[in-house]
């Protein structure tokens, strides 16, 4: 629809996605991150939100529809939370690059932002980011985990509260008069 459109045109490293209910964010975060592994090759890839049972609920299962049973792109390993690609699909992805980085996808909540350390992505995705239990530590970590590869974030969510996610984004949106040079806000209406 117009509003995943809008999201999917924009350039801008952190895409804030604001919608109500039932508004098409979680079902627009894996068709955005696919893009974002094709775009920036081989390496490592986050999905968080900000508890694992969210996380089981919604984004996991929109996530392996799309990547498991649509694309056969690779297998999920529950113990570790982690999809990782095929070395054909990697291959056949990226070419040479496909055999020496394998693609992995890794999946996190963000109540304990320690638990989101030591990794080095390249893009993510982060669904109901604006929930309380989504803690302003656990968005340095992963802006720390992204600083590497300068990767771009995907934030989809309904607005909760007015927390981190307002200052730290809706804010320099809107002292930027909707033009910040880092950051693109949507809104579903």
């Amino acid at each position: 629809h117009p509003g995943q459109l809008r999201a999917w045109d924009s350039e801008k490293r952190f895409i804030l996605v604001l919608a109500g209910t039932q508004g098409g964010k979680t079902s627009f975060g894996p068709v955005w991150l696919w893009r974002e592994i094709q775009r920036r090759g081989p390496g490592d890839y986050m999905v968080v939100t900000p508890t694992y049972p969210l996380l089981t609920k919604k984004a996991l299962p929109e996530f392996l529809r799309l990547f498991k049973r649509q694309l056969h792109l690779g297998e999920y390993q529950h113990q570790q939370k982690v999809f990782t690609f095929s070395v054909e699909q990697n291959v056949a992805m990226f070419g040479a690059a496909g055999v020496e980085t394998p693609t992995q996808v890794f999946f996190g909540h963000a109540q304990d932002p320690e638990s989101l350390e030591s990794a080095t992505a390249k893009a993510m995705w982060l669904d109901e980011a604006g929930q309380k239990k989504f803690r302003l530590g656990s968005w340095e970590a992963l802006q720390r985990r992204l600083s590497i590869h300068e990767g771009r974030v995907l934030l989809t969510t309904t607005p909760y509260d007015l927390g981190w996610l307002k200052q730290q984004l809706w804010d320099p949106w809107m002292d930027k008069k909707r033009n910040h040079p880092l950051i693109d806000v949507i809104r579903f209406d």
